[in-house]
Order: structure tokens, then C-alpha cells, then sequence
């Protein structure tokens, strides 16, 4: 099926008009904002596909505490 700015070129080749310019400039802009929107889709899954890949691997992953030691200056405290 042909997209409307398709139909509009087509229509005013064959109605004589000689000045296409305005319909095939709408035409290359209604395809490059089809081209970006179908883009933008893909990567937004692919975005979205590779957060909850991260989130699994977060949950399967234990968090490590590690106990700090003292420092100098909290024991030099204790003796004044």
C-alpha cells in the first residue's frame, strides 16, 4: 500500500503540476520520522531487554560486606 505522500506525488504528476518539490520533500519527511520512530522502538527494547538481563544478574549475585579495621585515630582516643 502506498503512503499518502505517494499518492499526492503520483496525483499532481498526473494533474499536470510541474513543482513536486513540496510533496516529495513531505514525502522524504514523513519516511525519515517513520524510519526514526521504528528506531526508536528497537532500541528501547533492546534497552529494556539488556535492564532486566542486568537485574537478574544483580539478583543472583550476593553483595560481599567487608569489615573495615579501626582506625589509628580512634584508638589513639581511648588512651589520652
Amino acid at each position: 500500500m502506498p503512503t499518502q505522500a505517494a499518492l499526492d506525488i503520483v496525483n499532481a504528476l498526473f494533474a499536470g503540476q510541474k513543482d513536486l518539490s513540496d510533496y516529495v520533500a513531505q514525502g522524504m519527511s514523513d519516511a525519515a520520522m517513520s524510519a526514526i520512530d521504528a528506531k526508536k522502538v528497537e532500541v528501547g527494547k533492546s534497552f529494556m531487554a539488556s535492564q532486566e538481563e542486568d537485574d537478574e544478574e544483580e539478583e543472583e549475585t550476593p553483595e560481599v560486606e567487608t569489615e573495615q579495621p579501626e582506625s589509628e585515630e580512634e584508638t589513639d582516643d581511648e588512651t589520652d
